[in-house]
Formats: structure tokens, sequence, C-alpha cells
């Protein structure tokens, strides 16, 4: 990987990092985290946007995180103050009003998943997969978990009693 690659990759891998060390430790009380999870995701959706894109294969199977360990971590993101939420099933058709419901558990848990799988890769001394895989799952699954999960953060932030000094 060239030098210039390497000056994206490596603030987005320690984002990356940061996440997974956060969704892996000891979860402090849910108000906190909320505000955590935001600047997380909103730091990792910012980086996403400038990864390279890479021809690559997938890279190793050993690499991929079990359904367990996704299910374990889905329960502990389940322990947050919000849960489930509405979300447009069409938002670019502004006439069509139907709603889907959405699980801020799933989407970190997802998000987790598929950053924890490139951070496997690369750790596995494949970085050109890993970035591959980050990128491409960036725009075709973790980024749109991403983006509804920050809509839903930044609502619920907006609600919160406000303490002026």
């Amino acid at each position: 990987m060239n030098q210039d690659a390497m000056g994206t990759i490596t603030p987005f891998t320690e984002s990356v990092r940061a996440f997974c060390r956060w969704a892996e430790g000891d979860l402090l009380p849910g108000d906190v985290q909320m505000a955590v999870a935001r600047r997380h995701l909103a730091r990792l959706y910012a980086q996403a946007l400038d990864l390279p894109q890479r021809d690559c294969d997938w890279g190793d199977e050993a690499a991929k995180v079990s359904h367990k360990a996704w299910s374990a971590m889905f329960k502990r993101f389940g322990a947050l103050p919000v849960n489930y939420y509405s979300e447009s099933t069409a938002p670019l058709d502004v006439s069509c009003g139907e709603t889907m419901l959405g699980d801020l558990a799933d989407d970190l848990a997802d998000i987790w998943r598929d950053l924890k799988h490139g951070l496997n890769l690369l750790d596995g001394g494949n970085a050109d997969a890993a970035v591959f895989h980050w990128r491409e799952h960036f725009i075709i699954h973790w980024g749109s978990h991403a983006a509804s999960a920050l809509n839903v953060l930044q609502y619920w932030e907006q609600r919160q009693p406000r303490t002026w000094a």
C-alpha cells in the first residue's frame, strides 16, 4: 500500500479500533453512551468517505465475525435508552409516507461486525482486503446503518433537557 493511501487509512483504522474497544468494553450508563456512539459514528462515516478503492478478493473466511459474537454485541447495545425507531422506506420519494421499523442495537451491532471483520483482515496481514471490505461494506451495508443511527442519536440528543450556566 502506498504512502498516500496510508494517510487516509491510518486515521480510519484508529477510529475503527476506538469504536471496537468502546463496543467491546464496559458500557457506562446509557445516556452517556448515546453521545459516545454519536461521536464514533460521525467520525467513522466522515473518514469512510475518503477510503481508497481497492480491487481485492474478500479475504480470509477466518476473519469473519461469528453470529454468536454479533448476537452478544446486539444484546449489549440493547441496553441503550433507545431501541426501535421509525424510518422512511423510500426517503427520496416524498409522497411515499410509508415507514419501517429500525433498531439502534441492530445498527450498531452490524456496524461493529463489518468494521471488526476488516480489522481482523488487517491484523491478519491483509491490508488491501481490509480496505476493500471496509469501503465496499460502507457503500452496501454499514454506511446505511450508520446514517440511520446518526439520525436517531441526533434526534435523541435534541430532546434531552438542557442546563444553561
